[in-house]
């Protein structure tokens, strides 16, 4: 006798293996479609404004290093 739990089937195993995978690929797009709407968004702005391309890329970083930090948490 022994108290080790029995062992699942293969198939139990892939459920969570699958699930995860289709979470992290709904991740990955969730994050591709913020990062794109705010480099579009930037991109227009400063078209329309003319500021200094330094600034352009500031803001981008500045934007993606904070959306990072707020989602880093997130799971």
């Amino acid at each position: 006798m022994s108290n080790d739990p029995p062992r699942s089937s293969r198939t139990d195993r892939a459920r969570p293996t699958f699930s995860a995978v289709t979470s992290g690929t709904l991740r990955v797009l969730g994050d591709v479609l913020v990062i794109s709407l705010w480099v579009l968004f930037l991109t227009v702005l400063f078209l329309e404004t003319a500021w200094p391309r330094w600034a352009f890329y500031g803001a981008l970083l500045l934007g993606v290093g904070v959306y990072v930090s707020i989602t880093s948490g997130w799971s």
